[in-house]
């Protein structure tokens, strides 16, 4: 019984033992499963995770080429916009065009009217001289100067002395027709001259008359052999009428030939290369690098002066030269004789000595000279109107006495130095003229003009801003033994233009001299030494103008030395060349150039001249 029941423990026992062995086996079994299922899961949560960030990235990639596309897609709407606003612009363009094109037809199809009307006109004509109402003496010949004009052309043309045929002439459909008739009256009486002209087409002018008086008077007052005394006469009474200024009586004429009137020419051109305006033409020219030192200022003067001319106005000795000439002056040579005429009146009336007697400025000179100049052309342009032919028709020539051809082979600054009252004095004196006749420009000689500047800006003058008047300190005692002042004066804005335009360019030079007030120069040689030193000192009118100045300065020495400078002590900058140097200073409203051998002795003269520097 007990080894039943012992056997039946065992085997209890035993299938326990199997059972737990089953189960092990079992357990191993399933752990190793779902070891295996863990690294599988494990393995696909890596590829989940590696395809996330593939995706991740892919997402981010996809709003990147969304916020491209969003921005193409903006900018491509704003290009529409502009491509709109643009369509926009060229249609008003087109639109523009379009009325500038109408305007343009309008303007040709009123030309075209206006030049039929003028095709439609009959001719004009004119009786030149003798002027109408004239006085002439029995037995002297008359030379009648007619003219005829047409656009189609002058067939013929009828002179006649009360009501008897004189001249016809036959053009060979000329426009502009002139002639001169040589008339000896025989018996003392009141004359009417008459003139008319057919043009192309048939159609005749209106006549023009002037009447004319022979007497028993002798012609005691003329030169015996001056061919044009009585066009001079008839001439001088329209200028004076004109001007509204005399020709005083007694102005001595002369009657001479073209050697003694060249040679005349030549002598006023040497005496004024004496003169206080040009004896220092040199050293100033070459101070300011207008001219080397070799140039010739007096054969230049000489050479540039000589241009033939049929009357020479010498204000110097109040005479008058008219070259001796068999037929009568041609129209150009009236205009040049009425050019001398205008001097003569101007010298008489209102003196010219200050031009030639150095009694002004450089720059006050230079502006006087234009309002001459400029009163000289305004008066041509009116007798050319009263006279001959409208400006619209006719062209003045330069009746200047000056040789271009001279002009051409002179440096620039020169030359534009002697051609400023010609260029400038006309738009001067015109707006003075056009504003109030005359008595304005009678006004301008009671009150000349006093520089360039206003010249150049005649708000200037019109508001009365003259110059400032600047000083120099008498260097010499800075300078020391050997120095001496050789000449000083004032440069002004167009000359201090002229200098700053050999390096700077215009629109720089424009900016650099706006606002220029005034300036004086000095210049002081040593002669043992062959030395020279030259101080400019300029007044601006506000102190911006001054530091535009002394911005733009420093490119003159910088390119002609070509180097940059150097910074002084003082406060000043400095350029070296060969044997010499530029120096440049400003104070307020006030610059200083300063050029000279030495920087010690530079430095003395600043010292001198600014003494807070």
């Amino acid at each position: 019984m007990k080894t039943t029941s012992l056997s039946g423990l065992v085997l209890t026992l035993l299938m326990l033992l199997l059972v737990l062995i089953a189960a092990f086996v079992f357990l191993f079994q399933g752990r190793q499963t779902v070891i295996e299922q863990r690294d599988n899961l494990e393995a696909e949560t890596a590829d989940l995770q590696q395809n996330l960030a593939q995706t991740e990235l892919n997402l981010a990639a996809a709003e990147s080429t969304r916020a491209v596309t969003v921005d193409a897609l903006a900018t491509a709407e704003s290009n529409a916009v502009l491509l709109d606003g643009e369509l926009v612009g060229s249609q008003q363009e087109v639109d523009a065009l379009n009325d500038q094109l109408d305007a343009a037809s309008q303007t040709i199809t009123t030309l075209q009217d206006e030049q039929e009307a003028a095709l439609a006109q009959p001719p004009e004509v004119a009786i030149l001289s003798p002027a109408n109402g004239r006085l002439l003496p029995q037995g002297e010949p008359v030379n009648i100067v007619v003219v005829a004009t047409h656009p189609k052309g002058i067939a013929s043309v009828n002179l006649a002395i009360n009501d008897a045929p004189i001249e016809n002439y036959q053009p060979d459909n000329e426009t502009l027709f002139t002639k001169v008739a040589s008339w000896e009256p025989a018996e003392p009486n009141e004359y009417v001259i008459q003139l008319t002209a057919v043009n192309s087409e048939g159609i005749s002018s209106r006549m023009a008359t002037v009447t004319v008086t022979v007497s028993l008077a002798a012609s005691a007052s003329r030169v015996a052999g001056d061919a044009n005394a009585g066009l001079r006469q008839d001439i001088g009474e329209l200028v004076s009428g004109l001007r509204q200024l005399p020709i005083p009586n007694g102005v001595n004429e002369q009657i001479v030939s073209g050697v003694l009137l060249r040679e005349a020419q030549t002598a006023q051109a040497q005496a004024l290369a004496a003169g206080p305006l040009w004896a220092d033409a040199a050293l100033i020219g070459q101070m300011f690098d207008f001219a080397p030192a070799a140039f010739d200022f007096a054969d230049f003067l000489v050479q540039v002066g000589g241009s033939s001319t049929p009357a020479f106005y010498q204000p110097i000795s109040g005479e008058m030269l008219l070259l001796e000439q068999a037929d009568a002056l041609s129209a150009s040579a009236q205009l040049g004789y009425v050019r001398q005429l205008l001097y003569l009146i101007q010298d008489q009336n209102v003196g010219l000595d200050g031009l030639y007697r150095g009694e002004l400025t450089l720059d006050a000179a230079l502006a006087l000279a234009s309002l001459s100049e400029g009163e000289a052309t305004v008066v041509q342009e009116n007798f050319l109107t009263a006279r001959y032919l409208p400006l619209e028709t006719a062209v003045i020539p330069d009746t200047f006495l000056l040789d271009t051809a001279v002009l051409a082979d002179a440096p620039t600054p020169i030359a534009n130095w002697l051609q400023f009252p010609y260029k400038f004095g006309d738009e001067f004196a015109r707006t003075l003229y056009e504003t109030g006749s005359y008595p304005a420009l009678d006004a301008a000689w009671a009150n000349p003009p006093q520089s360039t500047e206003q010249i150049l800006h005649l708000e200037a003058y019109l508001a009365e801003q003259g110059p400032a008047l600047v000083t120099l300190p008498d260097l010499q005692p800075v300078l020391g033994r050997g120095w001496t002042l050789a000449t000083e004066n004032v440069l002004g804005e167009y000359l201090l233009g002229q200098y700053l335009l050999q390096q700077l360019n215009e629109t720089q030079v424009e900016t650099a001299v706006t606002g220029w007030g005034g300036d004086k120069f000095a210049i002081y040689t040593n002669e043992t030494a062959g030395s020279t030193v030259l101080a400019l000192k300029t007044v601006w009118d506000t102190a911006t103008d001054s530091t535009e100045f002394a911005a733009l300065y420093p490119n003159y020495p910088t390119r002609l030395f070509g180097g940059s400078g150097e910074l002084q002590a003082n406060g000043g900058e400095c350029w070296s060349g060969e044997g010499e140097l530029i120096c440049l200073y400003q104070s307020e409203q006030e610059t200083l150039i300063v050029r000279g051998p030495e920087l010690e002795l530079i430095l003395d003269v600043v010292a001198a001249i600014f003494p807070t520097q």
